[in-house]
C-alpha cells in the first residue's frame, strides 16, 4: 500500500504517452486530507495530506513505472445555478447560498451547488433558472476555502483525454 503525502503534479504536466490510474473521488472524498481508497487500476492507497489540503481534478499522487495515479472528480448530483435576466434576483441567490452556507463552484456557465430539495425551492421563489445535472463539482472557489491551488477548469477535461488512451 502506497503512502501518498502531497501531490506530485498534475495531468497536464504528464507525458503524453504516461499510462494513468484514476482513483475517482467525489468533493467530499477530495477535500477529507485523510484517506484509505483504492485506485481504477486496483492500486491501495492512504492519503496523508498536509491539513486543509484539498485534492483537485487532475493531481497525481504518484508516477512510478510510466503510470501516474490521477484524481477523477466523480459526478454528482448538483444544481447548476445561472444568471438570467434578473440582476437583483440573481444577487440574492448569490446572497442565500452563502447565507444557508452551501458549498460551491463558479463556472463560466453559473454556480454550481450540491442538490438539495430546500435549495432548490429557494432559488425557485426567487426566480433564478436552476438546472438539476450530475456532473463533477468543480470549479472556481473563493474565500478561505478556496485559497489552496485550483486549476483551469480545461485541465479537468484532460483526465478524460488520457483516460482513453
Amino acid at each position: 500500500m502506497s503512502i501518498i503525502s502531497n501531490v506530485v503534479a498534475h495531468l497536464a504536466d504528464l507525458p503524453i504517452n504516461a499510462e494513468v490510474d484514476l482513483l475517482e473521488l467525489t468533493s467530499e472524498e477530495r477535500a477529507s486530507p485523510h484517506f484509505a481508497a483504492t485506485t481504477c487500476g486496483g492500486r491501495q492507497l492512504r492519503v496523508s495530506l498536509p491539513r486543509g489540503a484539498e485534492l483537485q481534478d487532475g493531481d497525481v499522487l504518484c508516477f512510478d513505472d510510466e503510470t501516474a495515479v490521477v484524481v477523477k472528480a466523480k459526478e454528482e448530483d448538483l444544481l447548476l445555478v445561472k444568471p438570467g435576466d434578473n440582476t437583483i434576483s440573481w444577487w440574492a441567490a448569490c446572497y442565500q447560498l452563502g447565507n444557508f452556507h452551501r458549498p460551491a463552484r463558479f463556472r463560466e456557465d453559473g454556480i454550481l451547488t450540491p442538490d438539495d430539495p430546500l435549495a432548490a425551492q429557494m432559488l425557485a421563489r426567487l426566480g433564478v433558472p436552476v438546472e438539476r445535472v450530475r456532473t463533477p463539482f468543480t470549479g472556481q472557489r473563493f474565500g478561505a476555502a478556496g485559497a489552496h491551488h485550483n486549476h483551469h477548469e480545461a485541465e479537468a477535461h484532460h483526465v478524460a483525454r488520457h483516460h482513453d488512451h
